[in-house]
C-alpha cells in the first residue's frame, strides 16, 4: 500500500499489528483451553452435577420446582423423561444432544467435544456441550444434562468488556496518531534539512535532537552537510587556483605573441616554449589527480623489486641530475614492494624532482629503501634549501607553492598533492623532515 504520509502509514500498520494480535491471541486462548482447561472445565461441572443429583433424589418437591430451582443459580438444563425434552433456563442455541448420550454412568459432552480452532468451547452454547446423568425424583428416572449459563453469569461483563475493548481501540487510535507525530517531525526536519542541502544551503544548525537510530541518521545527516560543504569550498578553491594557473601561462603567451608580431627575438621565442611546457605540465598534473581519485576502487597491486624500481627512476632523471651536477647516492636493500608501481612510481618521481629542484649546484640527495616490519619504507634526503614551517603546514595543498618558488624554481604547486593522494590511496604515512638552508628529508611508508 502506498501512503502519502508517513504518519497514516504508522497508524494503519498500528492497528493491522493490534488485529493480527488480538486475532492470534484468540487462536492460542482456544487452543490452551482445548489442551489444558477443557478437561478440568468438564470435571468441576460434573462434580456439581452429582452433588446436585445427590440433593435432588432427597428432596421432596415436584420436580419441576427442583429443576426450575437448579435454572436460577445460572445453569442450563436438558431433562429427557420418557424421550421427551424439558428445558430450563436460559434456551440453547442448538439442540444437537445425541441420542445415545447417556450410553455410559455420565455423559461427559464438554471434555470430548470436537478441537475447533474458530470456536472458544467453553461459550458453545448447545445441548451437546453438556455433562448429564440419570437422576430418581419420586420413583421416576429423569435424564438430566446440565451447563453453566455463561451468558447469564458473564452477561454484565461481557458488557463491560465490550465498553472496555472499544474504549481501548478508540483510545489506541487517538494516542497513536498523536504519538506519530512525535516519531514524524524528526524525520520532517531530515528531509527540510535534505531539501536545504540540495538547494545548496548547507547550514550547520545542529538537527540532532534524538539518541536512537533516527538521531544517529541525523548526526550522519550533519556529517554529509558538513564534508559537501567543506568539498564544496575545496572545489571552490581548486576551480579558482586552476584558472589562475592556465590564466597566468596563457596571457604570458599572448603577451609575447604580441612582441613577436613587432619583430622576432630568439628569447621570446624561447619564453612561449617555457611557458607551453608550464601550461602542459599543468594539464599533464590535473589529469593525473583526476586518474588517482578514479583509482580508488580499482587499485591493482603486485609485488615488484625494489632496486630495478629505484633505478628507473633515478635514470629518469639523470638529465636533470647532470645538469646541475648533484651527487646522488642510492641504499636499497633486495626487497619486494606490494603495490600499484605505476602510481608509486610517479610519487617517488615527484619527490625526487622536487629534491632536484630545491638542491643546489654540486648538492647531494640520498634515497634509502628498507624494510620496516611488513612495509616498505622509502626516504628521499637532500641537503637543499629546506623549508619553513609554513611550506611544511601547507606542503601537501593543492597549488601551494614555495614563496622562492614562483621566480627562480618553476611549479604548478600539484606534485606534493599528488604524493599524498598516492601514500592516501596505498594507505600508507608520509613524514617530512625540514629546516631552511638544511635541506628536506621525506620518509613513505606503504
Amino acid at each position: 500500500m502506498n501512503f502519502k504520509h508517513l504518519s497514516t502509514r504508522f497508524i494503519v500498520i498500528t492497528l493491522v499489528v493490534m488485529a493480527i494480535s488480538s486475532i492470534l491471541a484468540f487462536l492460542l486462548s482456544n487452543v490452551y483451553y482445548h489442551f489444558y482447561e477443557k478437561e478440568k472445565n468438564d470435571a468441576r461441572i460434573t462434580e456439581t452435577l452429582l452433588k446436585q443429583k445427590e440433593f435432588i433424589e432427597n428432596d421432596k418437591r415436584p420436580a419441576e420446582e427442583i429443576f426450575n430451582q437448579i435454572a436460577s443459580l445460572d445453569f442450563q438444563l436438558v431433562v429427557i423423561k420418557n424421550g421427551e425434552k424439558q428445558f430450563y433456563g436460559d434456551p440453547f442455541r442448538l439442540d444437537n444432544l445425541p441420542e445415545d448420550a447417556l450410553q455410559d454412568d455420565i455423559y461427559h459432552g464438554i471434555k470430548n467435544r470436537p478441537f475447533n480452532i474458530l470456536i472458544t468451547g467453553f461459550f458453545d452454547n448447545e445441548t451437546k456441550n453438556t455433562v448429564g446423568t440419570n437422576v430418581t425424583i419420586h420413583g421416576e428416572t429423569y435424564s438430566v444434562f446440565m451447563r453453566p449459563n455463561v451468558g447469564e453469569s458473564m452477561g454484565e461483563f461481557r458488557i463491560f468488556l465490550a465498553i472496555l475493548l472499544s474504549l481501548l481501540i478508540v483510545f489506541s487510535i487517538i494516542f497513536v496518531a498523536l504519538s506519530s507525530n512525535f516519531i514524524i517531525a524528526p524525520v520532517i526536519r531530515l528531509k527540510n534539512f535534505a531539501s536545504d542541502i540540495r538547494l545548496g544551503k548547507y547550514t550547520t544548525e545542529n538537527i540532532v535532537t534524538r539518541r536512537d537510530e533516527i538521531g544517529t541518521l541525523q548526526r550522519e545527516m550533519a556529517h554529509m552537510s558538513q564534508a559537501i560543504r567543506d568539498q564544496q569550498k575545496t572545489n571552490e578553491r581548486f576551480v579558482a587556483n586552476v584558472s589562475h594557473e592556465i590564466q597566468s601561462p596563457i596571457s604570458n603567451l599572448l603577451m609575447q605573441l604580441e612582441s613577436l608580431k613587432r619583430e622576432y627575438n630568439k628569447d621570446t621565442i624561447q619564453n612561449m616554449e617555457h611557458q607551453a611546457k608550464r601550461l602542459s605540465g599543468l594539464t599533464k598534473q590535473l589529469l593525473l589527480l583526476a586518474s588517482i581519485e578514479q583509482s580508488e576502487s580499482q587499485l591493482e597491486k603486485t609485488h615488484f623489486g625494489a632496486r630495478p624500481f629505484i633505478n628507473e627512476i633515478v635514470q629518469s632523471q639523470s638529465y636533470m641530475l647532470d645538469q646541475k651536477e648533484i651527487f646522488l647516492m642510492t641504499h636499497v636493500e633486495d626487497i619486494e614492494i606490494y603495490g600499484s608501481s605505476h602510481l608509486l612510481y610517479q610519487a617517488i618521481t615527484n619527490l625526487l624532482t622536487n629534491a632536484i629542484k630545491y638542491t643546489n649546484h654540486y648538492g647531494e640527495i640520498n634515497i634509502y629503501v628498507r624494510k620496516n616490519n611488513e612495509r616498505a619504507e622509502i626516504i628521499v634526503e637532500d641537503d637543499g634549501i629546506g623549508m619553513n614551517e609554513d611550506t611544511k603546514a601547507h606542503l601537501f595543498e593543492r597549488f601551494h607553492k614555495d614563496h622562492r618558488a614562483e621566480d627562480n624554481i618553476p611549479s604548478n604547486g600539484l606534485g606534493m598533492a599528488i604524493v599524498k593522494e598516492i601514500i592516501d590511496l596505498y594507505g600508507g604515512e608520509i613524514e617530512v623532515e625540514s629546516e631552511e638552508g638544511k635541506g628536506t628529508k621525506i620518509t613513505v611508508t606503504v
